[in-house]
């Protein structure tokens, strides 16, 4: 309909351009046979009063181009709505008007994933709406969408991006079909107050997972059963990962599956496990963290009753507003295995924004447009001032004109490279017992030393024989896109 539309207006447009043009040709006839227009002077008054008459009638011609349309764009991201809609109306008031747009934009609630796949399924999807993981691969097997490539004039935005994509996430069969827009981050919180009540400076700052061992049982000694050096709830197992194997892989190049080897390889943690077995023989460890959960764990912390543990920049929020600090806390590095400075870029797990529907084929051009909008790096540094976001783009970070009101949101925002974590295949293989992360869980609830080489060398033994019995082709699919690395450039 909508094409129908656009034709009938550029043949009304042209046909009202003809009768104009007819009409001026009618009007210099009349004019040059004109006895009262013979002299110099009338002349050249005549050819000014034409040429002002033209550049009137071209201005109005351009003015009736530029045909409005409508490119609705759906999402369930409520908590940036309200500058997203600031930076919406902007765009319609001032771009949009000049370049035939106008931005609809629907955010929807819990009821996003079910609208969505229905929307698809019938024909019914908006121009652009923000993508899944979940349903990416379906959605682009069953050619709901539109890749990236496909929209004209699409090289700028795509190169902006070509280190920051990954296969199975982003980039499929070889088309790009969404792009990473924001990130969790990583480091390690220590707790001020009790360093310094415990004597320690800036200078005791773990650096490695031996210093931090050394620290944790220096502060658990001198805290007199008030604190502990560390804290883990190994019972909630996200935990695990998001706050120390994940934050770890810029010391080993991997979150578990090595890119290189295309091996599952969790024995490279080994390092990292041990220190902590080796704090929890020691009694370094809060006790009662066989059952604390994640907010147990992170309230223990703001009370200041733990000296350092793990976090996500999603801590941030908990320790600003949901267990409000209590201490004055600082974000560190996190820890090396070997002293060294990391030879791997800092790792970000990546959130994507949005996707292209297959109504944009209507109008592809403006689509771009609005795609290139919501991705532009002005505003993504504005998402970030108001700690909304972590921009996947170092390059958004340095737009920013604040700070982040948050405390410590900016730390984690903090990095010169950054590999987006790309997928990995464990959901391709199937087995029994203990995953990585129950393994590392049983190490560490047990208040005995654990040969913890063996564990895990077991671990990626099993692993690896159940990647065996995938098809090497699906598993060629996880490989990084040629051009994405973890090392770092310098």
């Amino acid at each position: 309909m909508k094409s129908k539309k656009l034709k009938a207006q550029k043949f009304m447009a042209l046909v009202l351009a003809l009768l104009m043009i007819s009409g001026l040709f009618a009007a210099c006839s009349k004019s040059e046979s004109n006895p009262a227009n013979t002299n110099t002077g009338n002349k050249t008054e005549q050819k000014n009063d034409d040429t002002s008459s033209k550049n009137e009638e071209s201005k109005e011609e351009a003015n009736e181009e530029v045909v409005m349309e409508t490119i609705t764009v759906w999402s369930d991201n409520a908590h940036e709505k309200e500058l997203r809609d600031k930076q919406i109306a902007e765009f319609n008031e001032t771009i949009g008007k000049e370049l035939g747009i106008y931005i609809e934009y629907t955010v929807y609630g819990s009821n996003y994933t079910d609208t969505i796949k229905i929307a698809a399924q019938a024909g019914e999807a908006p121009d652009l709406f923000r993508s899944d993981s979940k349903w990416m691969q379906d959605f682009v097997d069953a050619d709901y969408l539109v890749a990236i490539e496909d929209l004209p004039g699409s090289e700028q935005l795509l190169s902006k991006y070509k280190d920051l994509v990954a296969n199975q996430a982003h980039v499929f069969n070889g088309k790009t079909y969404t792009l990473p827009y924001n990130l969790t981050t990583y480091g390690f919180v220590i707790n001020k107050d009790l360093f310094a009540a415990c004597g320690l400076t800036e200078a005791d700052y773990p650096k490695t997972w031996d210093d931090v061992k050394r620290v944790a049982k220096i502060i658990t000694e001198k805290s007199g059963g008030k604190a502990y050096g560390f804290g883990i709830a190994p019972s909630a197992l996200w935990t695990i990962s998001s706050f120390y194997t994940m934050p770890a892989g810029q010391n080993i190049g991997h979150y578990g599956f090595d890119y290189e080897k295309m091996q599952f390889a969790y024995s490279d943690y080994v390092p990292l496990i041990k220190a902590i077995d080796e704090m929890v023989a020691e009694g370094s460890v809060i006790p009662g963290y066989e059952t604390m959960d994640a907010d147990m764990l992170r309230a223990q912390f703001s009370a200041g009753t733990i000296g350092m543990l793990g976090a996500a920049s999603f801590d941030v929020a908990v320790y600003n507003t949901q267990f409000p600090a209590e201490i004055d806390w600082a974000v560190i590095d996190i820890p090396t295995f070997d002293g060294q400075e990391p030879k791997y870029k800092a790792f970000g797990n990546p959130t994507n924004l949005l996707c292209v529907g297959k109504r944009a084929l209507e109008h592809p051009e403006k689509v771009l447009k609005v795609l290139e909008f919501f991705y532009d790096d002005k505003n993504a540094a504005e998402m970030y001032e108001e700690g909304l976001y972590i921009p996947v783009r170092k390059e958004a970070i340095a737009l920013a004109t604040k700070e982040p009101s948050m405390k410590n949101f900016s730390a984690f925002a903090n990095f010169d490279e950054i590999f987006t974590m790309a997928p990995v295949p464990d959901t391709l293989i199937k087995f029994e017992g203990d995953t990585y992360r129950d393994a590392i869980a049983k190490i560490w609830t047990d208040p005995a030393l654990n040969d913890v080489e063996s564990i895990m060398a077991e671990i990626d033994a099993k692993y690896n024989a159940a990647l065996q019995q995938v098809d090497p082709a699906l598993v060629e699919l996880y490989r990084l896109p040629e051009g994405v690395t973890v090392e770092r450039s310098n």
